[in-house]
């Protein structure tokens, strides 16, 4: 029995322990909750509002954007491929015409000077065979020629 005594004294120790710290605890609840405490939440309010700017900002320039697209798509004019692929082939053929144009423009001195010399060759000829055929004219051009060569 002197056991139990003993454990009987000792759970009463404990309770009267358990007691005193319940007493300090609701003591020090209640210099808690008179205690004028109130989180300082204007820091995390200017970061939240900056980012809202900054998230208005963003959408607005979105905004902008997306309207300077559309506008941009309905001035656009739509072309069927035919279409260019005509247009690039004009436009080489056109190319063409005109380099092709251009080479005959700068070869015309060669060929005038080259109508010239076969002209003059013709000539020549066809007086050559003119003085074969008739001596008397041959004999009237030499005296000719030879009056203007004294002269």
């Amino acid at each position: 029995m002197a056991k139990l005594d003993e454990i009987a004294e000792l759970l009463t120790e404990e309770i009267n322990g358990f007691e005193k710290s319940i007493g300090r605890l609701e003591k020090v609840h209640e210099d808690f909750k008179n205690l004028p405490l109130r989180p300082d939440t204007s820091q995390l309010n200017a970061l939240l509002k900056e980012y809202g700017n900054n998230q208005n900002n963003n959408i607005q320039e979105q905004q902008r954007l997306m309207e300077r697209i559309l506008h941009k798509v309905e001035r656009s004019v739509l072309l069927p491929s035919w279409v260019i692929k005509l247009t690039w082939v004009l436009s080489v053929t056109v190319l063409l015409v005109l380099g092709f144009s251009i080479y005959q423009v700068s070869r015309i001195s060669k060929k005038e000077q080259s109508a010239y010399l076969k002209g003059q060759d013709d000539a020549i000829e066809h007086y050559g065979t003119f003085f074969e055929e008739s001596p008397e004219a041959k004999e009237l051009y030499q005296k000719w020629l030879e009056e203007r060569g004294n002269k």
